[in-house]
């Protein structure tokens, strides 16, 4: 997995959203991490799903990405892929920087 700078193109009118938007893909996040100690992948797909068409909606396409892999690993039932895929969204979540432009 690529580690260098992660950098998101945001359109100017999403600014004042984006602060509870982070947020909230936080607390997701932490749902993601609990569902998948409990082995509850129909919470993971939800889940995955929802960061999938919030993250494109708002322009953060690597969210988007990271859901995709997220939904479909917990579809086909694949724990670890689920578990790399979280972790992934965790370092995304805490390295992103957003530029509105």
């Amino acid at each position: 997995m690529d580690r260098g700078p992660i950098i998101e193109l945001i359109d100017p009118d999403l600014e004042t959203l984006m602060e509870r938007f982070i947020d909230s893909s936080n607390k997701d996040l932490e749902a993601m991490r609990s569902a998948l100690a409990l082995g509850d992948l129909e919470t993971l797909i939800r889940l995955g799903h929802t960061a999938k068409g919030t993250g494109y909606g708002y322009g953060m396409r690597g969210m988007g990405d990271l859901g995709m892999v997220i939904e479909t690993a917990a579809k086909c039932g694949a724990v670890e892929q689920c578990r790399q895929g979280i972790d992934q969204m965790a370092h995304y979540l805490a390295n992103v920087t957003i530029e509105y432009k």
